[in-house]
């Protein structure tokens, strides 16, 4: 009977042990799956440039970020696509945003590119005033966030701007009630004329 209780002890511990095992080897593959994914997926492959032009219908807003101060400047400082299109932050609800961000804007683009919805450069113009108010509508609902990831009030110098930008900066600083791209939309793509004001 002892031998038998004995028995019995030795294989419950050794169940709980292969259940360690299980929950520990899980838990690694987990930890590898998630750091494979963010490192080669979320801040990889998808944030590279290369990515980001690969499709025809990016080719004229790619040519007019290449003549735009983000491509080439007096710094060297090189601002890619999903500087500016992605969110950023390095917190947990940072990181779900960007996530939910990469799959339903990256989701919709890369439907339409499949669906052929832009099938030439004209028929993206056309459509071009509407994708970009899109575009601007998000980075208002988070205040510009992915601007203010380079560009902060508290790093610039207004003594070396001019007087007119000093005192707008100035202002919203203390005051808010703007953000960015509501002055500074434009920059690195031409701004798209409103359809109505094109057909005029």
């Amino acid at each position: 009977m002892a031998a038998w209780d004995e028995q019995q002890q030795k294989g419950g511990q050794a169940h709980k042990w292969r259940l360690w095992a299980i929950f520990a080897g899980g838990l690694g593959v987990g930890v590898l799956g998630f750091a494979l994914f963010h490192f080669l997926i979320m801040d990889g492959y998808t944030n590279s440039l290369e990515m980001c032009i690969s499709c025809h219908e990016m080719d004229g807003v790619y040519k007019e970020y290449q003549q735009s101060t983000h491509y080439k400047n007096p710094s060297g400082v090189k601002v890619v696509c999903a500087s500016c299109h992605i969110p950023h932050g390095k917190g947990v609800v940072d990181y779900v945003d960007k996530l939910l961000d990469k799959v339903i804007v990256g989701g919709r683009h890369l439907y339409h590119h499949v669906v052929g919805t832009y099938p030439t450069a004209e028929s993206f113009e056309q459509a071009r005033y509407r994708l970009a108010q899109q575009v601007l509508d998000n980075m208002r609902q988070r205040d510009s966030k992915e601007c203010r990831q380079c560009h902060s009030y508290e790093s610039m110098l207004f003594a070396r701007q001019d007087r007119s930008a000093a005192s707008k900066h100035e202002r919203m600083m203390k005051e808010g009630g703007k953000t960015c791209v509501d002055c500074h939309s434009g920059i690195v793509h031409e701004e798209p004329k409103e359809p109505s004001a094109q057909s005029n």
